[in-house]
């Protein structure tokens, strides 16, 4: 089994350096055992704007940590809600800033969500990080697949979909606890699929968390779900994260 990795969302609503202290302190999930911080994924969950100053005194700090930023973190005054589906020039600006934490955070790698139906199709998404990766060079940028969501439909939100965006060789991070809602909508069908995703070489990242097969509810991993028996199947070069609240964990304790 890989090792599991820490991620800020784990310490929601703290600063990011309150939640590197308690990463650093030491955590653990009944499941997963203990948590490394050899690398520690940067999360919007977290208070405080991540500027240029901040990401350079961070990776001093945190030597022994790979950090990299995720989805919509904090790197502007003005938090901003953004994704795979909305690119454009004008959040382009946004995404540049995003480029430069990461390369002064020293990242290898960005992830960032598919996001939502109506701002454009999957192939126009798959463009969208192209153009994204881009703007980040050097620096990975991988797309992370959703779930369905009848209320705020969602690319990737299907068996389908996942394949469909594997097939284009584009990097992914692949959110099992995502799958967990997919694969409860479609009654376990393609369940085998998950194998292709969690080995294929273009899945850079794995993200961990448990939740009621209907919403994503970042919980603690106590029992062990279906995709547990797949966890072998993981790229070997893949990061694997967890996501889940070990504060929402210590209040039901």
């Amino acid at each position: 089994m890989h090792e599991i990795h820490a991620t800020t969302a784990m310490f929601p609503g703290t600063g990011v350096r309150d939640a590197l202290a308690q990463i650093c302190a030491g955590a653990s999930e009944p499941l997963l055992g203990t948590i490394s911080a050899a690398h520690v994924q940067l999360c919007p969950q977290n208070m405080g704007t991540l500027t240029e100053r901040s990401c350079e005194e961070l990776r001093a700090e945190y030597q022994n940590s790979q950090l990299r930023l995720h989805a919509n973190a904090r790197v502007l005054a003005k938090h901003h809600i953004l994704d795979a589906s909305t690119f454009n020039d004008e959040s382009r600006p946004y995404y540049a800033a995003l480029a430069d934490r990461s390369r002064r955070l020293g990242a290898r790698a960005y992830s960032l969500h598919a996001g939502r139906r109506s701002n454009c199709t999957l192939a126009q998404m798959i463009d969208n990080v192209a153009r994204i990766q881009d703007i980040f060079g050097e620096i990975t940028v991988a797309v992370e697949g959703l779930y369905p969501n009848s209320a705020v439909p969602q690319l990737m939100d299907s068996w389908a979909e996942y394949e469909t965006v594997q097939r284009a060789a584009v990097p992914m991070a692949v959110d099992v606890s995502h799958l967990k809602i997919v694969d409860s909508h479609e009654s376990g069908q393609d369940r085998a699929r998950i194998v292709d995703l969690l080995s294929s070489q273009n899945t850079i990242e794995v993200h961990l968390s448990d939740n009621d097969a209907r919403t994503d509810r970042h919980n603690v991993l106590v029992n062990a779900p279906w995709w547990w028996a797949y966890r072998q199947s993981i790229n070997p070069a893949a990061v694997v994260f967890t996501e889940g609240n070990q504060l929402r964990s210590k209040k039901v304790a």
